[in-house]
This record gives structure tokens, sequence and C-alpha cells, in this order.
């Protein structure tokens, strides 16, 4: 009987520990993309953001600002891919340029980057949103923010600077 006691509560340690261990690696990289609100520090940034990205007439800009260290990134990529076909069965208003930067690129050229990934829409030499791609642990399509933007499904205040959403981000060390 006490064999089988024992047996049971290794068990049960082992369970709990494994799922202790997958939750806090689950979670590592979720939270709030942009909790020092950094990047309210992008609408004094702007001529240097349409210096770095030299606005076609006429086009909206997209800049997606991935790390490839960031584990965050290979599900933004399959999101990425997932608007493409999507802006590209669908006629916009205007084209869309779609550039990839790094952060140390935008803060080279003096943008705060406060996480990865992030994306940035310019439409007008305007910025018109900077944050996360979606809300949730996964950055799924599902959870989409930027669709409905770009295809002015949604309106929003002039620029939208989604720093509170949680979202799977890697915080930048230096956010110059």
């Amino acid at each position: 009987m006490s064999k089988l006691w024992v047996g049971w509560c290794i068990f049960i340690l082992w369970v709990t520990g494994t799922s202790w261990l997958l939750f806090q690696t689950g979670n590592a990289y979720y939270g709030e993309f942009d909790p020092e609100r950094q990047l309210q520090q992008q609408l004094q940034q702007l001529p240097q953001l349409n210096r770095l990205i030299e606005p076609q007439n006429g086009a909206a800009t997209l800049l997606h600002v991935l790390d490839e260290n960031c584990p965050c990134t290979q599900q933004a990529l399959a999101h990425i891919q997932s608007l493409q076909g999507r802006f590209a069965q669908q006629a916009l208003q205007q084209p869309l340029l779609q550039l990839y930067l790094s952060a140390a690129e935008l803060r080279a050229a003096g943008v705060t980057v406060p996480a990865t990934p992030m994306v940035i829409y310019l439409k007008d030499q305007q910025l018109h949103y900077s944050g996360p791609y979606a809300s949730g642990p996964a950055c799924s399509s599902s959870e989409d923010l930027l669709a409905a933007i770009v295809q002015n499904k949604m309106q929003t205040p002039d620029s939208w600077l989604n720093s509170e959403t949680l979202s799977c981000r890697c915080l930048s060390q230096n956010t110059g």
C-alpha cells in the first residue's frame, strides 16, 4: 500500500511540475506589448520614419519589424503571409508597399522599438498604427489588429499607438 501511495505522489508531482514548466515557457513571451509606453514617442519620430521608408507617391506602407532571435517571429511570419494573401485578394484603396527592417535599423534611424515583432502602418506620410500584429499569445490571424485598419474597415484615432495589447512579443533591451 505504501509503495502505491509513493508512486501516486511521484506521479502527481511530475504532472504538476511538468504542467507548471510548460505554462511558464509557453507564456514567457506573452504580455503587454509596450509596458513603458515608449510607442508614444513615435509621433515625434515621424520625420525619421518617413526618411527611412522613402514613401512612394500615393502608396501606404507596412513596415514589418522583426527579430530573428525572437520566438514570436515565426508566428508573426505566418500572420504576415495570411495578411498578404488577404490583401492580394481584395482591392485596396491605394497601393501597399511592404518593407522589412530590423529593430536595430530603426533604432539607428532614431525610431523607438519597444518590442518585436512590431508593425508600423503609414498612409499619406502619417502614422496610422504601430504595435503588435495581433492580440493573444499565438499572434494568430484570427486575433488580427491590422487588416481592418489597412482595409479602412475600422476607424481609429489619427494614430493608434497600440502599447496595451497583450501579445506574443520580445521586449527590446535597448529601446533608444
